[in-house]
């Protein structure tokens, strides 16, 4: 009887079975961040059909979808605005009335990508002369526009309406995507940053493209406040690393001093400090910590300045 040898099988080398391993964990992490998006964009079309609209609104098509490569074709010129803050992708749809016209609604649903980014778009567009909505976790509008930021999402909802009595449909409509969008109403963490006394509210902004300008602190959390009678800025800049906070600082001197501008030490806050005049902003004075840099300008005194940003250091500290 002729008897069949299985063959031997090789051991497979360390190396190629890390090297399958890691493929594999790539893979499986491109399907899972795929997932995702799908799950969030399914969640945002099921809020646009199934949710909305209110009585006596019908939809118009079906959700239209856009992402960071085509959104000019929407929004043109406005979109490096979105982009700029992290812009993942927009669901939108149109809505008319039941009883037929030219009345229209569309709702536009921006993913951010997270908090602050959500934060920072809709911050500079707030009307602060328009009274808060309650909706979401800040709001602003009027009969035909309303604008409210949840999470990770900035959403606008605009209405040619020729009805009194049919306007209230716009903020109908805001309170319910606002309540069925996923995440919750807490403001970014950052916000925690700056000391509450003396704050101006509603003042709080999230720059990207560079504080006061400077590329070297290219993104971070502005605010106003009030102190002895004038407003003064404070700021927190986010840098990727310690040596990075450093070096912005270096940069910063640098600049003051190219402008002729004096920089000389903060007394009492170390090294990687200064107190200068900023230009067209009076005095300024800078504090690297961690991974941030810190400062307070526009001061007539460099003494309330040094409380503020004591404070604000205070805040930051792990």
């Amino acid at each position: 009887m002729h008897i069949r040898l299985l063959s031997k099988r090789r051991p497979m080398r360390p190396d190629v079975g890390l090297g399958h391993c890691i493929k594999l964990l790539v893979i499986l992490w491109i399907l899972a961040g795929a997932c995702l998006v799908s799950a969030a964009e399914s969640s945002l079309e099921a809020i646009l059909t199934g949710r909305l609209p209110v009585p006596g609104w019908k939809p118009e098509g079906q959700p239209y979808r856009y992402v960071p490569e085509n959104l000019y074709e929407y929004i043109n010129g406005g979109a490096d605005y979105f982009i700029a803050y992290g812009f993942v992708a927009l669901t939108g749809a149109n809505y008319a009335p039941v009883s037929g016209g030219m009345d229209s609604v569309t709702v536009d649903i921006y993913d951010m990508g997270d908090k602050l980014n959500a934060f920072g778009v809709f911050q500079p567009r707030r009307d602060s002369r328009a009274p808060s909505l309650n909706i979401g976790t800040g709001s602003f509008g009027s009969g035909d526009y309303v604008a409210f930021h949840k999470d990770r999402y900035y959403v606008e909802i605009q209405a040619y309406i020729t009805g009194k009595k049919e306007k209230r449909v716009v903020k109908d409509m805001a309170s319910m995507v606002a309540a069925h969008l996923p995440g919750d109403d807490s403001l970014p963490h950052e916000l925690s940053y700056f000391p509450e006394k003396s704050r101006i509210a509603g003042s709080e902004r999230y720059i990207r493209g560079g504080i006061l300008g400077h590329a070297f602190l290219d993104r971070g959390m502005v605010c106003d406040y009030r102190m002895e009678g004038k407003k003064v800025t404070a700021f927190v800049a986010f840098l990727s690393s310690d040596r990075e906070a450093v070096m912005a600082v270096d940069h910063h001197r640098f600049f003051l001093e190219k402008s002729e501008k004096k920089c000389l030490p903060l007394e009492g806050f170390g090294m990687h400090s200064f107190v200068s005049e900023e230009p067209y902003h009076k005095t300024i004075i800078v504090k690297q910590a961690g991974a941030f840099v810190a400062g307070v300008y526009d001061l007539t005194s460099v003494e309330a300045g040094k409380t503020l940003l004591t404070g604000i250091l205070r805040n930051i500290a792990p």
